[in-house]
């Protein structure tokens, strides 16, 4: 048998399944809304694109300031 130590730390990632189940469900939902939105942006006509892009550079320029 293992040591207490591990047989502790077998137990707490055994107890653990369902914080990582509920991770793994955000990460699936972060995932869906990525594909939405670049489906999205896939529909922009090129001169909307264009201003979408321009408009975010200049928001992360600023943030850098």
């Amino acid at each position: 048998m293992t040591d207490e130590t591990e047989l502790n730390r077998l137990m707490a990632v055994a107890g653990s399944e369902g914080e990582a189940l509920a991770a793994l469900a955000g990460c699936v939902d972060r995932l869906n809304q990525v594909h939405a939105a670049r489906v999205a942006l896939a529909r922009l006509d090129a001169p909307s694109l264009r201003a979408a892009l321009e408009a975010r550079r200049t928001a992360l320029e600023e943030g850098t300031r």
